[in-house]
């Protein structure tokens, strides 16, 4: 049984769609990672920041 596979043509190259898929989501998910600890980061600094101001 011969199953047909849709593959995508790029610049010659051949992909196929559930590599990309996958690709989109792991580039999501590091992006989201990204913002997480980014956030955090900012979050530690300002209240630090704040911490610093009160003891004053």
């Amino acid at each position: 049984m011969n199953l047909a596979i849709a593959l995508f043509s790029v610049f010659g190259i051949e992909i196929d769609p559930v590599l990309i898929g996958l690709v989109v989501v792991m580039l999501g998910f590091v992006f989201y990672i990204y913002l997480f600890v980014r956030r955090t980061v900012t979050g530690f600094q300002e209240g630090l920041d704040e911490s610093r101001g009160r003891d004053r």
